[in-house]
């Protein structure tokens, strides 16, 4: 039935957007003019509802959004929706480069619950897989054709198998498309005007007498990039420090007054930013294993120190002068390299694609139908160049680039060193000194920025189709088995990727090219910035990794009426499913031996998974027409299966749940699902990676004043940390700390629980309005992760609650004896196992209104429509390990180290959008609720030593409140110009130093706006 008019317009923007907030919005005619209820099948279920009767609360975003925020990337819009947590490492700013594959992917994280608890699908089926840990990259989702994208809260697995842990996000596509669509966009920043450009071109039609229909879409999108540099905020390499009141901001380095936290206010000066980096300079700075003047020293040695004018060296030893003769006592923080500059804040990007969808009636009862998807991205990243910090190299002590009086300290060195000797992991090679061989060994950082920036290129290629049949059967009977469909697919998708990465630095021909061969001068000069083309050929590699992913699968389904009871059919859905899943992970010779620089080292990985699934669901209506009780229905589903791993084996899982509407006006829902996660490829059979984040350690000057206890020291030592340089900055010159992940063969399935309860009003007195509430808690037990949740976890767990240097996060920690720094081979190892628990709870709060405005600019009457959708968090809790129940990590409100992205416990959004005739004007509001740091938020809340506020630079948050405005105007009825302007009113991101966050650019750039006003224009022609 077409509506027209007024109300047909009204229609068109509530089923259009789709907010869902009462299960799922219905998409006709309205009530006034329907002639029977129509269905439509709900994510979520296989079975067809009515109206707003699903069980389970389903958010929808529709394709009226997607034009109104200028939306190119599917996930920027996601990031914005109150269920979803920013996820920085997974989007345009994820300027990292992801071992095992990842790299310029992009993800979402549902319920903060991670990317791999989500499951997304297109059209209700599993789409492109990408890397080891096999989530879809959504670059490849076609954000052109999307119809609506619906999110479901909690586990689906009864419905949709693995991975449903925290919800599922369903890409429905524009079907039966016919005519031509040409799509041109733009958009870019106020920062840095940096373009974006995009081109869609759609085409379909219908053939043989309407019985089918093919719809091809081409697509093409280039995003430039921008450095770092270029954004102010992001461009200083910031650390937390005590400034002059005078220099304070919240956006820039302060001059520091040299005070520490705990003394800063009483000094006169307050927290705040203070000019930081990386003691790994392109001068080199050099760290002697023995300092003058310590016990461990002697007197030849303290007249060499005292000869080169080094007397006054400290922790972070002495830095050259650019001709690489004359050394000088490092100084902070004027001699600390910005590693940070030239890094991209977002990364370039060019995307192919390709879409083709296309369906045939054979004959009535049998409808074959195919999906097809090709594309090709190529995203670069790009680092400043390589260093290598903290490594022990061994020179001559009669290097001939060195001064007469360097080369006498570098012998006395030599000669000081321990009976034992002294042993060098560099790369695949190890080296020993002994005291007066020749041989100095010297703790060095160098940045080598003659090799130029390190520029990683990641092009990866996904392929996938889909094809099936699908029909009706017709009835056993009109009361037993009746209206019986059928649906029988099979899919294949195979996403490659290949990486390639130059600028590196091999370790072992770095430390063979500073020492002499043969009694020839070495081919390298690292002292001061003097390295000769002939040592950058030497010393600089190359190297690539490719990552193959591969996904197939059948399933068999059919749907009907059992049979019928006086409150209505019984409806039912069996069926089948096989699937499988492989990947594997294979870098080249030196990324595997660790031997480069610059580039995080990896094993590699290769692995498959096979599941045999049966499944079925059953919606029985109890109860209808009577008082109280409009209708009351309860469903149940399961699914079981059967996985050839061995940690797995054989899974149920399974879900209930039920409606009542009590009038027509008010209704009551609620579900219970358990669901299950089985271990992907990646975690099971990942070969190690070597990784690098920020984090402080705790033996270093980095651990807060208030936490530098004897308790803390005592474990330094007993890991082999000098007692002369415990919680000094010798122990961490660098703020990224190494750790090791791996797989683990053994690892079983996570299974969680999910409860959601829910009220939705639709008052028929009201007309236009509709309103929900629903309640929600996810529980996961057996959470697949690496000890402790990561880096920052081990670290917490051994210094601040464990406290106990025999236990396994303390073990697992490995220290270079001669400086305490947590360095090569080892560093940190944080293996895969079933640890702990998370648990997240909260309400989603939703409602829509659409009426009639009796006047308009353009025409005598308009409509108005307002949308609203908010969450609020009760809890989001960690609990590393479910050995030490008590032990938890609640982070709701929080942000940083452990915490990770800011999780505050409000969020929502609201628009208002006012049609006249061809002309539409929508105003959106954000608002992303305040966060604490939980380096004060975790231990005030565990109940441990909480240090005060003011000794942070920027302990807290506030709240953000966006505004985005945009129109679309109609030039007539084929063409459409729509334009905008989000982050209207320009709000700056917040600025955070190292310390306080596992964010990038000195911000978390997936949870606020990070490049000021964004504009964008799209222009869209279109034929019938």
């Amino acid at each position: 039935m077409h509506v027209t008019g007024r109300v047909g317009r009204r229609t068109h923007w509530l089923c259009s957007t789709l907010l869902a907030v009462a299960g799922l919005a219905f998409c006709g005619a309205p009530a006034a003019y329907a002639e029977t209820p129509e269905t439509v099948l709900v994510t979520g279920s296989r079975l067809a509802q009515t109206g707003f009767e699903a069980s389970t609360p389903v958010t929808v975003i529709g394709a009226e959004e997607i034009k109104f925020t200028g939306t190119l990337d599917i996930d920027t819009l996601l990031n914005s929706s109150p269920q979803f947590v920013g996820a920085t490492n997974g989007g345009s700013t994820a300027n990292t480069v992801q071992p095992n594959g990842g790299s310029g992917g992009t993800f979402v994280n549902l319920r903060g619950l991670g990317p791999v608890r989500n499951l997304v699908l297109v059209n209700g089926r599993r789409f492109t897989i990408n890397g080891t840990n096999l989530t879809t990259d959504l670059n490849t989702i076609p954000t052109a054709l999307i119809e609506r994208t619906e999110i479901v809260t909690g586990g689906s697995s009864a419905v949709y198998g693995s991975d449903a842990i925290s919800g599922v996000i369903n890409f429905v596509m524009k079907q039966n498309f016919t005519g031509a669509r040409a799509d041109a966009h733009v958009d870019f920043d106020s920062d840095t005007t940096t373009p974006t450009y995009s081109l869609d071109l759609t085409l379909g039609s219908n053939f043989d007498h309407d019985r089918g229909n093919v719809a091809v879409s081409m697509s093409y999108l280039n995003r430039e990039p921008i450095t770092r540099a270029e954004l102010p905020y992001a461009a200083a390499n910031v650390s937390d420090g005590c400034v002059t009141m005078a220099s304070f901001s919240k956006t820039f380095p302060g001059t520091p007054n040299g005070a520490s936290a705990a003394n800063c206010a009483t000094s006169g000066g307050i927290m705040g930013l203070v000019s930081g980096g990386s003691t790994s300079v392109p001068n080199s700075d050099m760290v002697p294993l023995i300092r003058p003047g310590t016990p461990q020293s002697n007197p030849a040695l303290n007249a060499a120190y005292a000869a080169a004018g080094l007397s006054g060296i400290g922790s972070d030893g002495f830095i050259w002068d650019d001709a690489g003769t004359t050394p000088r006592p490092f100084a902070r923080p004027g001699d600390l390299y910005n590693l940070t500059l030239l890094n991209y804040m977002q990364i370039p990007q060019e995307r192919w694609m390709v879409n083709t969808f296309a369906h045939y009636d054979i004959l009535p009862e049998v409808t074959a139908y195919a999906e097809f998807h090709f594309s090709d991205n190529l995203v670069t990243m790009q680092l400043t160049p390589s260093n290598i910090g903290g490594a022990t190299i061994l020179f001559n002590t009669n290097n001939p680039y060195l001064s007469p009086a360097m080369q006498a300290l570098f012998t006395q060195l030599d000669l000081a060193e321990p009976a034992g000797g002294i042993t060098s992991v560099e790369g695949a090679q190890t080296y020993h000194t002994t005291p007066g061989d020749g041989l100095a060994a010297i703790n060095t950082s160098t940045r080598y920025t003659e090799l130029g920036n390190r520029i990683n290129t990641s092009d990866r290629s996904a392929l996938r189709f889909a094809g099936g049949f699908r029909g009706q059967l017709g009835s056993v009977s009109q009361d037993f088995l009746s209206d019986l469909a059928y649906d029988i697919y099979y899919t294949y998708a195979r996403t490659n990727e290949t990486d390639h990465n130059i600028g590196g630095v091999s370790r072992s021909r770095l430390q063979n090219a500073v020492l002499s061969v043969g009694g020839a001068p070495p081919v390298c000069d690292v002292f001061g910035q003097t390295m000769s083309a002939a040592c950058v050929a030497a010393v600089s590699i190359s190297s690539i990794y490719q990552t193959k992913a591969e996904l197939a699968g059948a399933q068999a389904s059919l749907t009907g009426t059992a049979f019928k009871l006086p409150a209505g059919p019984v409806e039912f859905a069996l069926g089948g499913e096989w699937r499988f899943t492989s990947a594997s992970f294979d870098p080249d010779f030196f990324l595997n031996s660790g031997d480069v620089a610059g580039f995080n080292g990896s094993s590699p990985t290769k692995g498959n998974e096979t599941v045999k699934e049966a499944f079925g669901e059953l919606r029985v209506p109890v109860l209808a027409d009577l008082p109280l009780v409009r209708k009351f229905t309860v469903n149940g589903a399961f699914r079981y299966s059967d996985y050839d791993l061995s940690g797995v084996g054989g899974v149920w899982t399974y879900s209930g749940g039920g409606d009542w509407k009590v009038v027509d006006d008010l209704g009551f829902r609620g579900q219970y699902q358990h669901a299950i996660r089985a271990p992907n490829v990646g975690e099971l059979f990942g070969g190690t990676v070597l990784n690098f984040n920020t984090a402080v350690d705790p033996c270093s000057s980095g651990q807060p004043v208030a936490q530098q206890t004897a308790a803390v020291r005592a474990i330094c030592v007993a890991q082999g940390v000098p007692a002369a340089n415990v919680f000094t900055g010798i122990v961490q010159p660098n703020p990224l700390i190494g750790n090791v992940t791996g797989g683990n063969p053994t690892l079983a399935a996570e299974a969680s629980d999910t409860i959601t309860l829910g009220a939705v009003i639709t008052p028929t007195m009201f007309s236009g309005f509709a309103a929900s509430i629903d309640y929600y808690s996810i529980d996961v037990k057996g959470a697949i992760a690496p000890l402790s949740g990561g880096l920052a976890g081990v670290l917490n767990q051994c210094y601040t609650v464990v406290q106990d240097a025999s236990s396994v996060y303390c073990q697992s920690i490995h220290r270079d004896p001669t400086t305490g720094q947590i360095s090569a081979p080892n560093y940190v190892t944080v293996g895969n196992a079933n640890l702990g628990a998370i648990k997240t709870e909260g309400v989603d709060i939703g409602a829509q209104y659409a009426f009639g405005i009796d006047w308009g600019l353009l025409t005598a009457a308009t409509d108005m429509a307002i949308s609203t959708n908010w969450t609020y968090q009760f809890e989001a809790v960690t609990t590393p390990d479910a050995t030490k129940p008590n032990v938890k990590n609640d982070c709701i409100g929080g942000f940083g180290a452990t915490c990770g992205e800011p999780d505050p416990r409000l969020k929502g959004s609201t628009r208002f959008t006012w049609t006249d005739g061809p002309l539409a004007l929508s105003l959106r509001y954000r608002f992303i609720g305040s966060v604490t740091d939980d380096r004060y938020l975790l231990p005030l809340r565990n109940g441990g030593a909480v240090q005060a506020l003011n000794t942070l630079t920027h302990p807290v948050i506030s709240d953000y409140h966006y505004f985005d405005l945009s129109a679309s105007y109609d030039v007539t009825d084929n063409l459409e110009l729509s334009g905008g302007i989000n982050n209207l009113f320009d709000i700056d991101p917040p600025v955070l130093a190292n310390g306080a966050s596992t964010g990038y650019g000195n911000t978390f750039p997936s949870t606020y706006d990070a490049f000021g006003q964004t504009f964008f224009i799209n222009l869209t022609a279109k034929t019938d």
